[in-house]
């Protein structure tokens, strides 16, 4: 499964170029990550980086099944590379 790239940059648009986990296991302070990301960045490690993400495997390629997270969320999701 992959996603289009009209569908990532919707998903980005959505986003506001932001990290949107929402995950309490990674212990967000304030409910949702909300670290700032570089476009250029997908799918590269470091500052700024990110990738969009599948919320879930059964759910298909669209927009309502896609999360932009930074790097270290999407690592700590435990499907990084999957």
């Amino acid at each position: 499964m992959a996603f289009s790239g009209e569908t990532v940059e919707k998903a980005w648009r959505q986003a506001g170029g932001k990290c949107k986990c929402r995950r309490k296991r990674h212990d967000h302070n304030y409910g949702v990550c909300n670290k700032a990301l570089v476009f250029a960045n997908r799918g590269r490690e470091g500052r700024g980086s990110w990738e969009a993400h599948h919320m879930s495997a059964s759910g298909g390629d669209g927009l309502g099944n896609c999360e932009i997270l930074c790097w270290n969320c999407h690592v700590g999701t435990g499907t990084f590379g999957g």
